[in-house]
């Protein structure tokens, strides 16, 4: 038993080290708080917990300000290693954050680094980094049995991983940005033992970016939410705030532009100049360096708040709204809904938006209009709908959250650390990026890959690309033909793309590399498979793993892998109706969305139905 009267879990005497660049109990980011509980409870299950942490503050101190002593303190059960942070040239970094800050999604491709590498490098190099730390990793890294590092982008997790990359695992707390597309961050993801995700929205973001050869050694582990104290009611009024006299939506959190509040500003400004005479209010709750208050509009900025007027500002509000796109879990989404309150979340932030989408806990919003548009129906619906909506949310944070689930997920990917070899791990190497950097250039990319084995459906695939330059000058064929291709065939072919000139459309290439392979499928708009065989239906599957809407021919093997989340042709009587399907697949930003998230599903569902019995989360999956 520990000294609070719970059982002790079975586990090897080792340690545990956490390696997190702030850590405190009252700070406030969702990492930071995530760090914090993680190493609470791991250490109530019964395990020796020791946090590798820097001297600096938090995350919003000088990264180079050492405030804290150095050295070895005790906190209950924990132990806490501080480690003194290096000099850095803090414009040298700010210089390239503005870089990336300021680059647009459709700017960023996968496997190419969005600045140069002597930027890309800078970055990480005068990010918060601790020399003294890493010394440390290097003379005692293998006391530990496990070293959990987290979030991703710090350069306590760059640098520190690969010195322990056998015994690490790497919490990424990964969102949609721009730091995502770094290489130093591609190889720290490659190099960890482990990778323990907040969601599955999470998940599907890193296997997108970083190749399906990251599954096996992936795990859902999710968040665990500490309740909210029962006891006395929580306070009535917060400030001038009179919580029982209001209608009010809710934001809480650091009021940072980065987080995508403009949005929601916008949407409450439209919908009070729609509907004058409504009470309904917005608040800000939480730090803020500028504030969106507007009394004329309606807006209330509280600033920061205690935990207790925050749980009574959930439990009196109509709706949390989530506007973020920048989000791994979002742990006040599940406060609201422990709370029984409903959410707005951003539709395209995966993370939070297919769990909301999963349980019913709320609405989803993407551009100002839709967010307008939600508010209006919150104001308007009777709370008996939106109390509904809460309990669907409150049930599956109950099931999803506490804690000792939680932490039995973690020991479970502790535990497997590695399922023997899946298929798709021939992709844990990073691509051949050159390769990737050159095919990214504008033009849409049209993959086949597999075993060519007659040259019949390679001549219908070369007149359906013939086709597609016609609707679409800027495109290239990219033509792989793997392992299993008749030589002879592949002679053939080669004197099919000298006929037709089209050598600077056209990339054919002979049983490639893993990582120039891998290359291709991280370039490809449309994977376009017309084999009758079933040849290429593991390349096929590939393709759904890298996030490449698939347009085939229906087969046994095609459907069975596929399902209905591809796009499958009967036959081949029309070219030209094939060739101009491929097109709207690459250029139709909602369809291609739509078939991803198809194929997500049922890679997904295929991901859980291979998985060992009780593993959470990593995956042996079907090879054809």
């Amino acid at each position: 038993m520990n000294q609070n009267g719970k059982r002790r879990a079975p586990h090897s005497a080792s340690p545990i080290a956490i390696v997190t660049p702030w850590f405190g109990p009252n700070l406030r980011g969702g990492a930071e708080q995530q760090s914090w509980q993680l190493a609470q409870h791991l250490a109530e299950r019964g395990y020796v917990v020791d946090v590798l942490t820097t001297c600096c503050r938090s995350f919003t101190d000088d990264w180079e300000n050492n405030a804290l002593r150095a050295g070895v303190e005790r906190h209950g059960n924990l132990t806490i290693r501080r480690f003194r942070t290096d000099k850095r040239d803090r414009r040298a970094f700010e210089r390239v954050n503005a870089i990336l800050l300021g680059l647009e999604p459709s700017q960023l491709h996968r496997s190419v680094s969005p600045v140069g590498d002597a930027d890309a490098e800078s970055f990480c190099r005068n990010s918060i980094n601790s020399s003294s730390l890493n010394a440390y990793l290097t003379s005692a890294g293998a006391t530990y049995e496990r070293i959990l590092f987290l979030p991703y982008m710090f350069g306590t997790t760059l640098f520190g991983l690969p010195i322990v990359a056998e015994r690490a695992f790497l919490q990424p707390c990964l969102h949609s940005e721009a730091y995502a597309y770094l290489p130093r961050v591609a190889a720290t993801f490659h190099a960890a033992k482990g990778l323990l995700f907040n969601s599955e929205g999470e998940f599907d973001m890193a296997v997108s970016l970083f190749g399906p050869g990251i599954v096996s050694k992936s795990f859902v582990v999710g968040e665990g939410i500490d309740e909210f104290p029962q006891g006395p009611p929580g306070p009535r009024r917060v400030g001038d705030f009179a919580l029982e006299n209001e209608r009010y939506i809710l934001y809480i959190g650091r009021q940072d532009p980065a987080k995508n509040i403009a949005t929601l500003v916008a949407a409450f400004k439209g919908f009070r100049r729609s509907a004058p005479a409504s009470r309904l209010k917005l608040v800000f709750a939480g730090e803020r360096h500028v504030s969106y208050g507007d009394s004329g509009s309606g807006i209330v900025d509280l600033g920061p708040v205690s935990e207790a007027s925050k749980a009574a500002l959930l439990e009196h509000c109509r709706a949390l709204a989530q506007p973020s796109l920048k989000e791994s879990f979002s742990r006040v989404i599940y406060e609201a809904w422990a709370l029984g309150r409903p959410v707005i979340v951003h539709a395209d932030c995966p993370p939070t938006a297919s769990v909301v989408k999963h349980c019913g806990g709320g609405y989803l919003a993407d551009t100002t209009n839709a967010w307008e548009n939600a508010l209006r129906r919150i104001e308007n619906e009777p709370d008996e709908v939106l109390d509904g909506l809460g309990k669907r949310g409150y049930a599956y944070a109950r099931e999803t959250t506490p804690w000792p689930a939680v932490i039995g997920r973690y020991e479970r990917a502790f535990a497997t650390a590695a399922l023997p070899a899946a298929p798709l791990d021939r992709y844990d190497a990073l691509p051949d990026v050159p390769l990737v950097s050159a095919l990214v250039d504008g033009k849409s990319n049209l993959l086949f890959a597999g075993p060519i084995t007659s040259i019949g459906h390679i001549d219908e695939l070369l007149v359906v690309f013939l086709h597609f330059l016609t609707l679409e000058r800027e495109a290239r064929l990219a033509i792989a033909a793997t392992a299993g291709t008749d030589p002879e065939v592949y002679e053939e072919l080669q004197a099919h793309v000298r006929r037709l000139d089209l050598f600077d459309r056209l990339l054919v290439t002979f049983e490639p590399a893993v990582v120039q392979l891998q290359a291709f499928y991280l370039a490809a708009d449309v994977f376009l498979s017309l084999d009758r065989g079933g040849h290429g239906s593991a390349e096929l599957y590939d393709a759904m793993w890298f996030d490449i809407p698939v347009l085939a021919l229906a087969t046994t093997a095609s459907r069975a892998l596929a399902g209905d989340s591809a796009i499958l042709i009967r036959d081949t009587t029309d070219l030209l109706s094939i060739a101009a399907l491929a097109e709207l697949l690459a250029k139709d930003a909602r369809l291609r969305d739509a078939v991803i998230a198809a194929q997500r599903l049922a890679r997904s569902r295929a991901r859980k139905a291979q998985c060992e019995p009780g593993v959470g989360g990593a995956a042996q999956l079907p090879r054809s």
